[in-house]
């Protein structure tokens, strides 16, 4: 699936949470394992391993489940969801509904982590037994754009980024700098700090996608910036036109 399609997913899709028991046909399963084969990542050196399971080996309500596993580096969780975004798009693009789970863990004794991984993120998925797919971005409850960046140069790339998912619908992100140079930090926050942490990664995934469907190359780093006051800086996205 090219990026493209991902990046129309954005608009459409829906977080389900009714599904029809029956688990996905076995090509479906095999093409989502083929597409997550290809995932790319937020930060290429921290190692992970993303597993497939059905509902036996986790508490879900649907009848499949995605978990991706992390060795624990700097930015380990917001890598986490910067290519579980990714999974989240292609399901919903492929007609096949999903839900962000966001503390909900595989059974330890059913599927234990593979050697110097932690899990990180999971997401429910099946047939949907409810529409799945949002008409327009008028559908979506998010926050408004001056709310989420101060860069106007750059609201039409980060419409896509507004209407990214996050845990309990905070959108803790926001966006500074300037159109070549946005610097990422999310807000404070004691009861979502880890949560928060995946959810900027989540709109970092969409944030790439908007820029490669704008003709745009990023490029993204971690030394430490600036932000605003109350917020944590987590990456710099280097901006420039394709060449």
């Amino acid at each position: 699936m090219d990026n493209e399609t991902l990046y129309d997913a954005i608009f459409h899709r829906r977080s389900v949470r009714k599904y029809d028991s029956a688990p996905l046909t076995d090509q479906a399963i095999a093409d989502l394992d083929a597409f997550i084969r290809g995932l790319k990542p937020l930060v290429p050196d921290i190692r992970t391993e993303v597993k497939l399971m059905l509902s036996g080996g986790i508490k879900i309500n649907a009848p499949h489940a995605v978990c991706l596993y992390s060795e624990k580096k700097d930015g380990w969780r917001m890598n986490a969801g910067f290519m579980m975004e990714q999974v989240d798009l292609y399901l919903s693009a492929s007609n096949i509904g999903a839900c962000w789970l966001g503390m909900t863990k595989p059974d330890k004794g059913k599927a234990a982590p593979p050697a110097g991984m932690e899990w990180a993120a999971t997401l429910c998925f099946g047939t949907p037994a409810q529409p799945m797919h949002r008409e327009g971005a008028e559908q979506f409850n998010r926050k408004s754009l001056n709310e989420i960046s101060d860069v106007t140069d750059l609201y039409h790339v980060l419409e896509a980024v507004r209407l990214a998912p996050s845990a309990i619908n905070k959108q803790p992100w926001f966006f500074s700098g300037s159109a070549g140079r946005v610097i990422v930090s999310r807000k404070k926050s004691l009861m979502l700090d880890k949560l928060n942490q995946v959810d900027t990664g989540i709109a970092l995934c969409c944030l790439m996608l908007a820029l490669l469907h704008q003709g745009k190359e990023v490029s993204f780093s971690f030394e430490k910036q600036p932000v605003p006051e109350k917020h944590i800086f987590m990456a710099a996205a280097e901006i420039t036109d394709k060449a």
